[in-house]
């Protein structure tokens, strides 16, 4: 290894801590790696040699460059967040030109969860090469992980098309990836509406692709391409299999939920009874405010109007006849209207189908589909759900409060018709084996003492099943002992969210004393900050709580 670092730290090699990634399970070999590296930097700081004991040629300052890039990812891999920061900016002091740096900087505080801060060093990492569309597609990404939608949109505009906005050329391509992180961002935001407008987007996406294959098929037999002809019909069978339609359909199917639970309409009669306690000048500077906000979205709706006018002048000279027909068929996406629908569960369900059909074997499809079903009241579509999630991972906590919540709602619906009631008893019975939920809820907690997400899960259900032991629930729920093992960003967020919803009834006091805590074990975290703003607060932060984990894997 000192071999291999000292060749690889000489040349200059920016991946090399990619390459030694996959070392990093062993903490033998971690440790090795972290006493070498140290004291290369000590070393080339003193006397310009990877040992204080060696002669002959000097190594450029670039080595020492290098040596502190690969510390600051060592220690962001080992969530020493702190040192990683000090190398890093020390590499950044020396060389304040290399796009690296300020990248590595920005991955630090989004690891901390501070995803304002990051967005804003990889803005300076992309104001370093403006030509760079990697480095800007990065840039807009943080951004809209940090919810600065029209930040990266305005990001965005730098690669796409003069005379239409960015948002209508990004989709006029297909680009999906930034279509899903606009989608998480409209979520986080309780935008519903315009995420909406995005899932049905991406779903155009898949069946536009579908659709484009048909002049394929001529094309492969005419040319004998038979090999390619079938990949494509393979291809076609589970299309909708792709990552970018799951993420889609899952947060479509979320918010579907919650309107369901929380319908809009109500939400606005609710401010129309609010708005009778307020006195008279409060009332007016309210008003005042609502018309603003109507004229300024009468302004942007009249604008993008504009924009999607000139933007189908310019389309219709490019496509034939039969292309202006098929385009016409298409209903325009009005956010205000999706969000205001009818029947969500229904919609809920187009989502659906897709994931059960070629995603069977993601636990989420199935727990997604129980969630709907509950809501309908179709108990053997929900015994079908949890079964299938159950031989996928017996153990998983949303998993444990579905089972909970179903064999509630078995208990509480006397009238089922008799072949039902004996189905649902005897596929329960393997479950549950004999045991009432307040034991079977015991046992889980007791065989998860080690993982905060299993003790949430159990948490909530054990004031879901006994309203009196609201305490004792919290307390499992908050413990930062040192046993706990996933005392991660994503996790503890999960808890924060889960004491301000209700999950655990009225306990804002508790929430306080939570925050404090978090705050002294992820001090940088800007969810747990004293005084922290609605933007950065757990319900804006972790309304879709997958962020951190494809942060982590993706980049």
């Amino acid at each position: 290894m000192d071999k291999f670092l000292r060749v690889n730290f000489s040349k200059g090699c920016p991946p090399l801590f990619t390459t030694l990634k996959s070392l990093y399970y062993n903490t033998e070999k971690i440790s090795i790696i972290q006493e070498l590296v140290t004291n290369y930097e000590t070393s080339l700081k003193t006397c310009d040699f990877f040992s204080p004991y060696e002669n002959g040629e000097k190594e450029p300052p670039t080595t020492l460059l290098w040596v502190q890039y690969f510390l600051a990812q060592h220690f962001d891999k080992l969530g020493q967040y702190s040192l990683a920061l000090d190398y890093i900016n020390a590499a950044i002091a020396s060389t304040p030109t290399l796009i690296e740096l300020f990248y590595m900087k920005a991955k630090i505080y989004k690891h901390m969860g501070n995803l304002k801060e990051a967005a804003k060093w990889m803005a300076e990492a992309q104001s370093l090469d403006t030509a760079d569309r990697f480095i800007n597609s990065k840039c807009a990404k943080y951004m809209l992980r940090a919810n600065m939608i029209k930040e990266a949109e305005e990001m965005c505009s730098k690669f796409t098309r003069e005379g239409t906005s960015a948002m209508e050329n990004l989709n006029e391509m297909q680009c999906m990836w930034f279509q899903t992180e606009c989608i998480s961002a409209y979520q986080r935001l309780g935008r519903y509406g315009d995420a909406l407008k995005k899932c049905h987007e991406v779903e155009r996406h898949f069946f536009e692709i579908t659709d484009d294959q048909f002049d394929f098929h001529t094309y492969c037999m005419r040319k004998m391409t038979l090999r390619a002809y079938v990949e494509l019909l393979r291809l076609e069978d589970i299309l909708r299999r792709h990552a970018f339609y799951f993420k889609a359909a899952r947060s479509a199917i979320e918010i579907y939920l919650k309107l369901y639970d929380n319908p809009l309409s109500n939400e606005s009669k609710q401010q129309e009874i609010n708005s009778e306690n307020l006195s008279a000048k409060e009332l007016k500077k309210m008003l005042s405010k609502q018309r603003r906000a109507q004229k300024k979205a009468k302004l942007e709706e009249e604008r993008k109007h504009a924009e999607r006018e000139r933007q189908q002048k310019n389309q219709k000279k490019k496509r034939d006849d039969e292309e202006e027909e098929a385009s016409g068929l298409k209903e325009e996406l009005i956010p205000e209207k999706l969000e205001r629908i009818e029947n969500p569960l229904e919609e809920a369900i187009k989502f659906l189908i897709p994931l059960k059909n070629l995603v069977a074997d993601n636990i989420d499809t199935h727990l997604l589909a129980f969630e709907i079903y509950f809501r309908k009241g179709k108990f053997l579509l929900m015994l079908q759900s949890v079964k299938r999630a159950f031989a996928i991972n017996s153990n998983h906590p949303w998993l444990h409060e579905c089972l909970i919540k179903f064999s509630k709602s078995v208990s509480n619906h006397s009238n089922l018709p008799d072949i039902v009631s004996k189905v649902l008893s005897q596929e329960m019975q393997k479950i549950f084996v004999n045991k009432d939920l307040e034991s079977f809820n015991e046992d889980f907690l007791k065989h998860n003492a080690t993982s905060l997400q299993h003790l949430l899960s159990g948490a909530k259900m054990m004031y879901f099943l006994d309203k009196s032991r609201q305490e004792k629930a919290i307390a499992i729920a908050t413990r930062l002992d040192e046993t706990i093992k996933d005392k991660n960003v994503k996790t503890l967020l999960k808890v924060s969210e889960a004491l301000l919803d209700g999950s655990f009834g009225n306990c804002n006091s508790q929430y306080e004393e939570y925050r404090v805590a978090c705050h002294n074990l992820l001090p940088f975290t800007s969810a747990f900050l004293p005084g922290a703003n609605e933007a950065d607060s757990p319900g804006v932060a972790l309304n879709h709580t997958a962020n951190y984990d494809v942060l982590a894997n993706e980049i």
